[in-house]
């Protein structure tokens, strides 16, 4: 969760956090109505339905937004090159 110093600076890292915390609900929610994309002990893949296919794609989506907030995050803490000062 974001500081309130952070959320000073960036109030837009409230709502981030917010997304994140869903995005972290929505990848179990899927595994869970879609218990084909839990890994099996032999390693075998079950046959997928059009459905656990469409929920793996959301969940790599998912992942790739959760990578962007963290960037953001990163380039929020370094400070830009362009100050006159």
């Amino acid at each position: 969760m974001p500081t309130c110093h952070e959320l000073v600076c960036a109030p837009e890292l409230a709502i981030l956090a917010a997304l994140e915390a869903a995005l972290d609900v929505a990848i179990v929610a899927l595994v869970a109505a879609q218990p084909e994309l839990q890994p099996t002990a032999d390693a075998y893949d079950a046959a997928a339905t059009p459905a656990a296919v469409a929920a793996d794609r959301v969940i790599v989506c998912v992942q790739a937004l959760a990578a962007a907030i963290a960037a953001y995050r990163v380039a929020l803490q370094t400070p830009p090159r362009d100050l006159p000062f």
